[in-house]
């Protein structure tokens, strides 16, 4: 039977469930999720999650780190949590995030994952320029995405001609040590075809 695992969130954007707390002000800065991903770990935590906006959703005027730069660091700060960081495809072109999440699964030392959302929060695209495909085209985009981001992280030659994306004999190295998908398109695709151990 398998063990339940136990994770925290990351508090990118600030606090959310004491957002109001006295005692627990308002911070979304590096140094706090720092510290509280190293005291998780400590108290046996296994996994943690880095939620993904471009502005806070709660409040513009609110702190919000980046996603990947703050998995990136937070990887070489760790050393036996796994880190799970949100990616909103219409955010990123699957190269140059099938790149980057190689990267952070080499400093993790094969702990990195992804957690797949075909978005949710309309405005911070539309306030960026950034087309909010309606919801049956972004999870067709979304399912072209992670084919081209799952033959990245294969190491070998990718050539793909989809409808959104057309990669020519790419090949990323190094190839993965452990990195995964996590992801929300379970209506559309079985879940397992994505997930690897």
């Amino acid at each position: 039977m398998c063990q339940p695992r136990y994770g925290i969130w990351i508090p990118v954007g600030g606090n959310y469930g004491a957002m109001n707390h006295p005692q627990s002000p308002r911070d979304a800065s590096f140094e706090r999720a720092k510290v509280l991903i190293q005291l998780a770990e400590e108290c046996g935590f296994t996994t943690t999650l880095i939620a993904q906006h471009i502005a806070n959703p709660r409040n513009p005027d609110f702190d919000q780190l980046e996603t990947w730069t703050t998995a990136s660091a937070l990887a070489a700060v760790t050393n036996q949590i796994e880190i799970i960081a949100a990616i909103k495809p219409l955010l990123f072109h699957p190269v140059v995030l099938a790149k980057m999440a190689l990267g952070i699964d080499a400093i993790s030392n094969g702990r990195f994952a992804i957690n797949l959302v075909s978005a949710w929060f309309k405005p911070e695209m539309e306030k960026s320029g950034i087309p909010f495909l309606p919801h049956d085209e972004r999870y067709r985009y979304s399912t072209e995405w992670l084919q081209v981001v799952k033959a990245l992280w294969s190491g070998e030659v990718v050539n793909f001609q989809g409808d959104y994306f057309q990669i020519s004999d790419l090949k990323l190295l190094p190839r993965p040590l452990l990195v995964y998908v996590h992801t929300l398109l379970v209506h559309l695709i079985p879940a397992k075809e994505y997930f690897h151990t």
